[in-house]
């Protein structure tokens, strides 16, 4: 009975070494893999690990942090994979800008570690010879940068979609356009004030010169008029001198009063002033034969004199 206990002890022992073994195999691969850095990386990579990637993205007025929480576990998922450190992190509304533009300087240049070699269509340990072998390795070398390439074009696409909602970003794109707009108004204003200026000293000269104008135009009308009315007077006067002259002449024609005297009345005629061709005439028609001719001489003396 004990050697048959003892034979149906055996398997029972020879199991346990064997789960033993496994373990230890386990165990050993686990060692390996974290010793190697490159195959850590490459397990890393695929190991539970959220792809989620915001694609779109539309503000919300009642809910003003909802863009931190959606981009920031995004790039803090993502730091995991980057070259270099320290990496940045979104931040949040209080984030100074400069520190705001440091990252998205940093994500748009980002450079990740991620190995996709694991997802490889072929595994090569199976390959029938070294022929095959290399054709698998080309193959799976072309699906993984296909693959890491996929990945970097989403990526950089989400930090373009971040960097174009940023409010942060886009509150001091409006305070630059303000700030511009309003150098752009005050220069404006300057500018207007300037032509403003410049209209008001050409409408005061123009002013002064109009008035300049007419009070030229003015002198010239009086003295035109000063003009008119002397040539008129002298007209007026001239035609008064003829008239008296006649008047005076017609005495001394045929038949008249004084016919005798024409001659020294031509003289006096053309001689004396109108008043006193006037007054002669009045004289020499009313007045007897002696007084008239003593008038006459009176006049023709002052004529020749």
């Amino acid at each position: 009975e004990e050697e048959k206990k003892g034979d149906g002890d055996e398997p029972k022992i020879e199991e346990g070494e064997e789960e033993e073994e496994e373990e230890f195999k386990l165990l050993s691969a686990a060692w390996e893999l974290l010793g190697d850095e490159t195959r850590r990386r490459q397990y890393d990579s695929i190991d539970y690990f959220n792809d989620s990637t915001p694609s779109t993205y539309r503000e919300r007025a009642d809910d003003p942090d909802r863009f931190y929480r959606l981009f920031g576990a995004y790039f803090s998922r993502q730091s995991k994979f980057s070259v270099h450190r320290p990496v940045p992190q979104l931040g949040d509304a209080d984030t100074p800008l400069d520190e705001v533009q440091a990252f998205y300087q940093f994500w748009g240049n980002f450079k990740s570690w991620r190995d996709f070699t694991l997802l490889a269509e072929y595994d090569v340990a199976e390959a029938g010879d070294r022929e095959e072998r290399r054709w698998m390795q080309r193959n799976n070398k072309n699906k993984v940068e296909q693959m890491k390439k996929a990945e970097m074009k989403k990526l950089f696409a989400c930090v373009q979609l971040a960097e174009e909602n940023d409010p942060r970003l886009l509150k001091a794109k409006a305070d630059r356009a303000a700030e511009k707009e309003l150098i752009r108004a005050e220069k404006e204003a300057v500018l207007a004030a300037e032509r403003k200026a410049k209209a008001d000293a050409e409408e005061a000269i123009k002013a002064i010169e109009d008035a300049a104008a007419a009070e030229a135009a003015a002198i010239k009308t009086a003295k035109d008029g000063e003009k008119a009315a002397v040539k008129r007077e002298k007209e007026k006067l001239r035609s008064a001198l003829k008239k008296a002259r006649k008047e005076l002449k017609a005495l001394g024609e045929q038949g008249a009063k004084w016919e005798a005297h024409a001659a020294d009345l031509e003289v006096v005629a053309s001689g004396l002033p109108t008043e006193e061709i006037e007054a002669l005439t009045e004289t020499l028609a009313a007045a007897d034969g002696e007084a008239g001719a003593a008038a006459l001489a009176a006049a023709l003396q002052k004529v020749l004199i």
